[in-house]
């Protein structure tokens, strides 16, 4: 019954693991797609939570007093990631799609979602690094098959190597956590400096078909076009780094940067 319990436990949070990282590739899943899934990611990390609120609330009583210290390691590490994904919550929602909240410093509040949910990712890679034993042992549970014992077998030796591979499986495992960490992160980088500098593209392209516009004059022939009102200057592309994104003409570019 305990072994059904730690690996349903371990199918949780693996799911955990592999749906946060999922929420930093927003070009992959779309923006609809990523709301979702941070809304279902924050079911899990509550159900997480709570499975585990009778540690929490003993822990919490003897924090100050007699307790291990590696206990309060642990509960500073858990600590922090209770702030880190409410605050991604908290964020995610004032800048989401489904509130539409009007929010003047919309930039400042997705540099602290992004900013959150970056220093989340990093306290999960600590965490996976201090329970290393127990997912490993978990994991074992689930690929490999156990020995069958035969019935003249001499007595087994001390197994001289298990520090070895107790290293070499400290290191697979969290170098296929680390890894996609990093790839995540450095694509959640990457993507707001080219949005920035898409921007400043955009802006600068402004400036000059403004110019343009002002010095040449118009003629009958090109009278609709220079009627066109630009009502964005950003002209994101799929999916969009802001909420008012829409593509109804299915070109992957938003429609209130363009002339329709």
């Amino acid at each position: 019954m305990k072994t059904n319990k730690h690996k349903w436990n371990w199918m949780i949070d693996a799911t955990l693991l592999a749906g946060f990282l999922a929420t930093f590739f927003l070009d992959l899943t779309g923006l609809v797609a990523h709301q979702w899934l941070g809304m279902v990611v924050g079911l899990l990390a509550g159900y997480h939570l709570v499975s585990h609120w009778k540690w929490v609330k003993s822990v919490t009583f003897r924090f100050m007093g007699q307790t291990s210290r590696q206990a309060r390691y642990y509960y500073a590490i858990d600590a922090g990631l209770m702030l880190g994904c409410a605050l991604i919550l908290a964020t995610g929602l004032a800048i989401s799609s489904w509130l539409a909240l009007p929010l003047e410093n919309y930039a400042a509040w997705s540099n602290v979602h992004v900013a959150a949910s970056i220093i989340t990712l990093l306290i999960v890679v600590v965490k996976i690094g201090l329970h290393w034993r127990w997912i490993v042992k978990t994991a074992q549970q689930f690929f490999s098959v156990p020995d069958v014992p035969a019935t003249n077998a001499l007595p087994l030796r001390p197994v001289t190597a298990s520090a070895r591979m107790d290293r070499r499986s400290f290191l697979i495992l969290m170098g296929a956590v680390t890894l996609p960490a990093i790839l995540a992160i450095g694509h959640v980088l990457d993507g707001g400096q080219a949005a920035l500098a898409e921007v400043a593209n955009q802006e600068q392209a402004t400036v000059v078909r403004s110019s343009q516009s002002v010095t040449q004059p118009t003629s009958p022939g090109n009278a609709s076009s220079t009627a066109c009102t630009i009502r964005c200057n950003k002209g994101c592309s799929y999916p969009g780094h802001c909420r008012r994104y829409v593509d109804t003409n299915g070109n992957n570019r938003c429609d209130l940067a363009e002339c329709m």
